[in-house]
């Protein structure tokens, strides 16, 4: 669930992007931006540090990537910092990269089964949550789990589908507990 914060910021960066109607280059660049983020957690402790100004900070992150993505996005790096809400970073562009995907109609859909899929399988469970939801593509994660004995676990959104023999079997022992004779 996304924060206030996040919901605030991402919501703002989104609305100017949807203006110019470039939401697709909007969100690889919010990835790519995020990756940057995520893979260098010197940059990151070093804007984050109470005791660097934050026109030090605004500085440095205008160094690192002034000329390297679109004004707007160096822009709203910019006001995150004076705001002092860099802390904040990974849930705002997380809640940015989901909502462009949705409104593009990407979804995220994680499938947990508890052996390999083929793909004829793939292909089917593909097009039948495509069928059932407002998304036109999917980004699917495939997950292996052996504890889950059968049967799938789909994840999508804030819905899940538990489908396996592990949860039916869960649910018939708690079931039967209940019985008094």
């Amino acid at each position: 669930m996304a924060s206030r914060v996040d919901k605030i910021y991402g919501d703002a960066y989104i609305s100017v992007k949807t203006d110019e109607d470039d939401l697709l280059e909007a969100l690889e660049e919010a990835k790519a931006v995020k990756e940057i983020l995520d893979s260098n957690t010197d940059f990151v402790n070093f804007l984050n540090h109470p005791q660097i100004t934050k026109e030090e900070k605004m500085e440095a992150a205008k160094n690192v990537f002034d000329g390297r993505v679109s004004d707007d996005m160096t822009g709203f790096l910019m006001i995150i910092i004076k705001k002092g809400r860099f802390k904040e970073f990974d849930g705002i562009f997380t809640y940015i990269i989901s909502n462009i995907k949705r409104q593009l109609g990407i979804g995220a859909l994680h499938v947990t089964s508890a052996m390999p899929l083929s793909q004829e399988q793939k292909d089917k469970i593909l097009k039948k949550v495509i069928a059932s939801s407002e998304y036109q593509k999917l980004e699917v994660t495939y997950e292996t789990d052996k504890d889950i004995i059968g049967g799938l676990i789909l994840c999508m959104d804030d819905r899940i589908v538990d489908n396996s023999i592990r949860t039916k079997l869960d649910s018939m022992g708690r079931y039967l507990s209940q019985i008094q004779l």
